[in-house]
């Protein structure tokens, strides 16, 4: 429900949907900065073509918790993009996997934050 508000309030609905190819995917692996050890996530190519005929082509990386992480080459998956510039797209599942780390790694923060601040409030109780 709220995704379609969203999808509304910034015209995503207005946009022209479309079929597009998983080109290439790609796993890679960086270092994780939270955990230290190994991430793993997938670079993806998409390919559409516009309401001219011509190519458009998008690259976007999934960690390995997201739906479109599966995504391998030759695969299809809905997207929208803009009429009035073809080479911006706007695919749901790559908002919702974005928006799902994003939350996670806020949730890491304030348990982080929150118990320094509990640690603090019992150094301070103890010296008073």
């Amino acid at each position: 429900m709220l995704i379609e508000i969203w999808e509304r309030l910034r015209g995503y609905d207005k946009w022209i949907q479309t079929e597009a190819t998983v080109e290439s995917s790609k796993v890679e692996e960086t270092l994780d900065s939270e955990s230290g050890g190994i991430a793993y996530s997938s670079g993806d190519v998409l390919v559409w073509m516009d309401q001219q005929g011509e190519h458009q082509r998008a690259y976007f990386t999934v960690p390995d918790d997201s739906p479109l992480y599966q995504l391998v080459e030759g695969a299809t998956i809905t997207i929208r993009f803009n009429p009035a510039d073809p080479d911006q797209y706007y695919l749901r599942e790559l908002l919702q996997s974005r928006i799902h780390t994003a939350v996670g790694r806020a949730i890491v923060i304030l348990l982080f934050v929150g118990f320094f601040v509990v640690c603090w409030l019992g150094v301070r109780r103890e010296s008073h």
